[in-house]
């Protein structure tokens, strides 16, 4: 007889599902976003976690792992929120392929071009949240929201980059 000790293997004997693991993770950023971040206020806007995340995990595990992992954040973002179902997905799907242009090993270290990418990114979600919102019947005053919730929202966007993705490359190295 023997007496097996040591951590319970798992079926695949590989650890837990990566995509699994990621969804997880983006549940309770989303959660976070909903609850916490999103009293964060400056000159009226609040820094988007999720969007942080998703172009920071397109960034280091690429567009394709990034896209199903966007798409499902999105839709958590969306529940607890309010918004309407998908559109916040949609967004984030948008950001994720430009994220697919920064995306060069030569970047990975540096935490400019991160932040650099969300910048660009952060316009982009917001148009496509913006012209969603605008075909359900609201009323968007594109150059207010401009001013008053995209740029102050890019400037926190950006230096929360600073922090989330230098957190994020070394989670994800300590894993592999």
């Amino acid at each position: 007889m023997t007496i097996e000790t040591g951590a319970p293997k798992t079926i695949t004997g590989h650890g837990p599902n990566p995509f699994i693991i990621a969804v997880l993770v983006m549940l309770v950023a989303a959660l976070v976003q909903a609850t916490l971040v999103s009293r964060i206020r400056f000159l009226g806007a609040c820094p988007n976690l999720i969007l942080v995340m998703v172009v920071s995990w397109a960034l280091l595990k690429g567009v394709l792992t990034a896209l199903p992992i966007a798409f499902v954040a999105g839709l958590f973002f969306d529940l607890l929120a309010g918004l309407p179902l998908g559109v916040s997905s949609l967004g984030l799907m948008a950001t994720t392929f430009l994220a697919g242009l920064g995306t060069r090993r030569v970047f990975a270290s540096n935490v400019l071009w991160p932040a650099f990418i969300v910048a660009l990114a952060t316009p982009v979600y917001a148009f496509f949240v913006l012209t969603v919102l605008q075909f359900t019947g609201l009323k968007v005053d594109w150059a207010e929201m401009a001013v008053q919730v995209v740029a102050p929202e890019l400037v926190l966007n950006v230096l929360l980059t600073l922090v989330v993705y230098p957190t994020m490359r070394g989670v994800m190295q300590v894993r592999h």
